[in-house]
């Protein structure tokens, strides 16, 4: 069973808050390979992004946000808006970008296309018991069987005009409830909140065009 961490009331100070959320989001940037940076910033003058830059952003993304929030790599999810909107389709687990099985209607009763719908993150600790689709429970399960989400915190991520680009899920997969671990608190979606709005830009400027 994961641990919980206890906190004395001092720590959860808003300057703390920020301190953390400074921290978190330094973490998640500085793994993402310098060249790639590089290509992103050069866009700006002339090129449009290719598939393979995208690929390396979302291979750099997915596992230095579970390593931000200590959870295994198969237990984050990247998802972004396509068919002008319409649907939604994984960017991160990569093996999901090109499946068209993977794409759901945003409209359709799931966790991710209501995040998207309202532009507004939201905390599941007994997952299990919300009506969501079942795909990304599938993430990581090969042989093993697919293990059931039980908690997840999700934030949407928008462009600069407020646009919905997807969301981004971080989750905690188990047998059971108590097995997942610690709850997800309202610091965990500020952080994740925060990160979403950090990384919006970057991930709009490297979709390519037929995404």
């Amino acid at each position: 069973m994961r641990g919980r961490v206890n906190r004395r009331p001092e720590e959860d100070s808003p300057a703390r808050k920020s301190s953390e959320q400074g921290t978190l989001l330094k973490s998640v940037i500085e793994r993402v390979p310098v060249e790639v940076r590089q290509e992103l910033e050069a866009l700006h003058k002339a090129g449009a992004p290719s598939v393979e830059l995208f690929r390396r952003l979302m291979a750099s993304l997915g596992p230095a946000i579970a390593q931000a929030f200590s959870v295994r790599e198969d237990e984050v999810a990247i998802l972004l808006v396509r068919d002008q909107g319409h649907m939604l389709g994984f960017a991160y687990p990569w093996g999901y970008y090109a499946d068209k099985k993977n794409l759901f209607p945003v409209s359709a009763p799931s966790i991710a296309g209501e995040v998207v719908r309202t532009s507004k993150g939201r905390i599941d600790n007994n997952a299990s018991q919300v009506q969501h689709l079942d795909i990304y429970e599938r993430i990581g399960a090969k042989a093993k069987g697919a293990v059931k989400i039980q908690k997840m915190i999700s934030a949407p991520l928008l462009s600069r005009d407020g646009q919905p680009l997807g969301a981004i899920q971080v989750s905690r997969k188990a047998k059971s409830l108590p097995e997942a671990g610690p709850h997800f608190t309202p610091a965990d979606l500020a952080n994740l909140a925060g990160l979403c709005t950090r990384l919006a830009p970057l991930i709009q400027k490297a979709i390519p065009l037929d995404y």
